[in-house]
């Protein structure tokens, strides 16, 4: 009875093992994304992580598994080493949201810290991205970083003048970003936009970055992100 018993275990283990957990970090910091894949692995999940968007309709953490997802118990071990941690999954379902699609032996863990995205507005992660130049005639791409610097660079055009390139960026007032040079000498204001655009492939849903002012560097250019859904 006993030896059937760590069978029995065995399998469970394995099964669990088996299971792969993506693990959406866009909203995470390092130290919790150490953590949480610290204790999924010692609950014998294979984590793998990723910074991808989440999908629009998710407001909240959630879980999504896939119908071919190993062991009967595995979405309750997994949900309880993240209670462990702190964080409760109040949304658990099955197959696919949005664009996300699970297959085989794996699930999908969306952690949302409560606050951190509001419907009318756009969280610090996701304004992180590369923008290009709409509506000028100067072509620039302007990189907001997760770590609160820029960069803008120019493909055809020559300027002596480089303090302006890099910098740091904050939310000054929402849905106004502030982007000043590492000098301080230079400021550049932005208003946010979100919008979906269509084309004949499919729906574009769109950050624009709209000047406030007219600046020389740049004059008239707003800068623009674009993901098909």
């Amino acid at each position: 009875m006993k030896f059937l018993s760590i069978i029995i275990l065995s399998i469970s283990l394995f099964s669990c093992s088996s299971t792969e957990v993506h693990l959406y970090t866009r909203y995470l910091s390092d130290s919790e994304i150490k953590e949480i894949s610290k204790n999924l692995d010692e609950s014998n999940f294979k984590v793998v992580t990723n910074t991808l968007s989440f999908p629009e309709t998710i407001n909240q953490s959630t879980l999504l598994y896939s119908p071919f997802i190993q062991g009967e118990n595995t979405l309750d071990i997994l949900t309880n080493s993240l209670s462990d941690l702190g964080w409760a999954i109040p949304n658990v379902e099955a197959l696919v949201y949005g664009n996300h699609w699970y297959s085989k032996d794996s699930v999908g863990l969306f952690l949302l810290p409560e606050g951190v995205k509001q419907k009318d507005k756009i969280a610090n992660q996701d304004l992180a991205n590369n923008y290009e130049s709409r509506n000028c005639d100067t072509l620039v791409n302007l990189r907001i970083n997760k770590d609160n610097t820029y960069q803008l660079s120019f493909t055809n055009q020559i300027n002596e003048q480089t303090d302006h390139l890099k910098g740091n960026w904050k939310i000054r007032s929402y849905p106004y970003i502030e982007l000043t040079s590492f000098n301080d000498f230079w400021w550049f204001y932005f208003e946010i936009e979100q919008k979906i655009e269509e084309d004949k492939i499919s729906k574009i849903e769109i950050i624009e970055l709209k000047p406030v002012d007219t600046y020389s560097f740049f004059p008239n250019c707003s800068f623009v992100n674009g993901v098909r859904v």
